[in-house]
């Protein structure tokens, strides 16, 4: 295959995200393979209406994982959100569906992960709640479930109260609403952040102060299985030096007579690099003697985040299927024009049949975007432990969660360690909510990687 061949071979292969290749005009899309039900992102913000404690709830839903139908000159895929609140005793104090439908004008729109935005105020009594949330695809019944500890503000308390962080970015109204979730694309400009105060009476005189901290944080591709593992202090275990913040910026207010609620607003310089931000956000009150805080944590990833779309995403994802010297050369191009022939030529020597390397092509990268969706967390899920070996092994026969680890099973045979995975989670000083899970590295993986490394490279994994 020719240079030139394998570049027409890329731009025709249907990758997902749509980025490149023609578009099936067909009406109905058709989940990723291993998707395992629909995605979706969830902020729930614990807030006073008037007065009365209650759930603030967004959803992110990503159209891609979602089963569209044609209706009129519209698509259109009905979806149920299932709430409940269980107390700290284990009883379930609430529970309500609601029956909704997302609609999109367009066929391209029913294939991208672009969130879009639904949203219930949920009024319930002060208390503890374990929040859970629940998705379920009308036309597939397939669900995903989210869960959140949320503490719902107290009515009776005649001390000011200050609600949790949460971001919101400019529409093309110019309106600004909430982003749900903790993870954006690089570049969103104009994001801010935002709090409200509660049971404000005019003799409180309040200044609230909002730091945004940057944390270093490990952004490489996982290392093979067999290799060595890291050390418990490094930043490829930990993935977040939390103990190393860097302030990128301050910002006060000062709230003074007023009555009921208030909203306090911070605009967020652009947010460019990739890594773990944090907003922190106190409200000093008068006559007290510790401070009100709240604070949010941010990932941010690269510009097309969950998406894989430019050339050197491309490159850089390709590291669990080359080699060294290959992965170098690709990246060593000083062109877009070379770095793109040498992309299209490692295609056209791993596989002659033009056929089979589309269909390659086409399941590597979707492993790729599924890892971004299920692990992703202090970076995007391709590039952790379990992103890996999801890549290259697909989607375990089982898995085991435990308090501190997980274990992935690719065999019947629990007792053979060469097709069991074992990630321990990584525990933190501080609260967060980002979970990261570290392979527990063995010299016996080697002959199993090498023996699925070559399946892939010859197509035989197809």
């Amino acid at each position: 295959m020719t240079c030139n061949a394998a570049h027409q071979l890329v731009l025709m292969t249907v990758m997902v995200g749509g980025v490149l290749g023609c578009r099936s005009t067909q009406p109905v899309p058709v989940s990723p393979q291993d998707a395992t039900g629909p995605s979706f992102t969830l902020e729930a913000i614990p807030v006073m209406r008037e007065g009365q404690p209650g759930i603030a709830l967004y959803l992110g839903l990503r159209p891609r994982s979602f089963i569209f139908t044609h209706a009129d000159t519209a698509y259109q895929a009905v979806f149920e959100v299932l709430v409940r609140f269980w107390g700290t005793d284990g009883r379930l104090h609430y529970e309500q569906a609601y029956d909704d439908t997302l609609w999109v004008r367009t066929f391209a729109a029913t294939q991208t992960y672009n969130l879009s935005l639904w949203h219930r105020f949920i009024p319930y009594r002060p208390g503890r709640y374990r929040l859970e949330v629940r998705v379920t695809d009308r036309n597939t019944q397939r669900y995903a479930t989210q869960r959140r500890t949320v503490q719902l503000p107290e009515t009776t308390s005649p001390r000011p109260a200050l609600s949790p962080v949460w971001l919101e970015r400019p529409t093309a109204s110019g309106r600004y609403e909430v982003w749900p979730g903790w993870h954006l694309a690089a570049g969103k400009d104009s994001l801010q952040a935002v709090v409200e105060l509660y049971r404000l009476a005019p003799a409180h005189r309040i200044q609230v102060q909002m730091v945004l901290l940057r944390f270093p944080t490990d952004t490489s591709a996982a290392r093979p299985p067999y290799d060595l593992m890291p050390a418990p202090g490094a930043l490829n275990y930990l993935g977040v030096w939390y103990d190393r913040p860097e302030t990128l910026q301050v910002s006060r207010r000062e709230v003074a007579a007023l009555v009921g609620e208030a909203r306090i607003t911070f605009r967020l310089p652009p947010l460019v690099e990739r890594g773990v931000y944090r907003v922190e956000v106190s409200a000093h009150i008068e006559n007290q003697r510790r401070p009100a805080l709240s604070r949010r944590e941010l990932v941010v990833h690269g510009a097309t985040f969950p998406h894989i779309e430019t050339l050197p995403e491309l490159i850089e994802a390709l590291a669990y299927l080359t080699y060294p010297e290959e992965q170098q050369a690709l990246r060593s191009a000083t062109t877009q024009r070379e770095q793109r022939t040498r992309f299209d030529a490692f295609w056209g020597r791993l596989i002659g049949d033009r056929r089979k390397a589309a269909r390659l092509l086409r399941l590597y990268y979707e492993r790729v975007e599924q890892a971004n969706l299920q692990f992703t967390s202090f970076k995007e899920g391709w590039r952790t432990d379990r992103g890996m070996v999801y890549i290259l092994l697909g989607p375990p026969l089982a898995v085991e969660t435990r308090p501190d680890e997980q274990v992935w099973y690719y065999t019947y045979n629990e007792q053979d360690p060469r097709y069991r995975f074992v990630f321990e989670r990584v525990h933190y000083a501080e609260a967060t909510p980002l979970v990261h899970y570290v392979l527990c590295r063995q010299s016996y993986y080697y002959d199993l990687w090498q023996r699925v490394l070559e399946r892939w490279r010859s197509g035989q994994v197809l």
